[in-house]
């Protein structure tokens, strides 16, 4: 099984979910992608401190800017919010039907993973958290699938 994760840069919500998935399924392959990705920008010490804390050893990462043969060899594709996954759907609309709003496939909701990157505090803690619970919960969902 191949999952990919998608969000804005690469360096924030879709690299967590790819770590945090990564420690649930090691069976499954799992990558993740930026529609407007800077190889550039590194991932924030905030971000890896957060993994850590969760148990999570995160990898060396380089934000990678997503690629219609990401989409194409992925078996499902998450993105982080709606503007996101309208715009993908519009751009390869062949690939739609692996196609997840995040928060959709897992609780049945149409409701963006909220962005913790320019938090800090309490703000960064609670939206870190809920991508910790989201991806948790699709964790559960996927081994199904396996």
């Amino acid at each position: 099984m191949k999952v990919l994760f998608v969000c804005h840069a690469n360096v924030c919500r879709s690299f967590m979910a790819q770590e945090i998935l990564k420690k649930e399924l090691p069976q499954a392959e799992v990558f993740s992608r930026g529609l407007y990705a800077d190889p550039a920008v590194r991932v924030p010490d905030k971000i890896r401190r957060f993994l850590v804390q969760s148990g999570i050893a995160p990898r060396a990462h380089t934000p990678v800017l997503l690629s219609k043969e990401d989409a194409a060899c992925a078996d499902f594709i998450f993105l982080m919010e709606r503007r996101h996954l309208d715009a993908l759907a519009d751009r390869w609309a062949e690939y739609s039907d692996k196609m997840w709003l995040l928060r959709d496939f897992v609780f049945g909701e149409d409701k963006d993973v909220p962005d913790p990157i320019g938090l800090s505090g309490r703000a960064f803690e609670r939206n870190a958290r809920c991508l910790l619970q989201t991806v948790h919960a699709a964790a559960a969902k996927l081994r199904q699938e396996l």
